[in-house]
């Protein structure tokens, strides 16, 4: 099963179509079947995954940074090498 971390914690996702259409809520299956159904088999695993599969809090956290990014707030990013990351200096 893959694992991803939200707000620090580990968190196991559900490993195929089925296991995520069973983990919704009843009223969010017939939404899954209709988005799930009309997209481009190249896109189903990061649509499954983005819309359905991760849970809600996963969501807010994400906000959460953009908003942090938006604001100008880098704190905790860090490059590809594992330095922080630090804007360009305005020119």
């Amino acid at each position: 099963m893959p694992i991803t971390h939200v707000r620090g914690k580990a968190v196991v996702l559900p490993d195929t179509l089925d296991e995520i259409r069973a983990g919704l809520p009843e009223e969010r299956r017939a939404e899954f079947d209709r988005v799930i159904g009309s997209t481009p088999l190249r896109q189903i695993a990061q649509v499954a995954l983005i819309e359905f599969a991760l849970p809600e809090e996963a969501h807010e956290e994400s906000m959460e940074q953009i908003a942090k990014l938006r604001a100008g707030d880098f704190s905790g990013l860090h490059n590809a090498d594992g330095t922080p990351f630090e804007p360009p200096e305005p020119q």
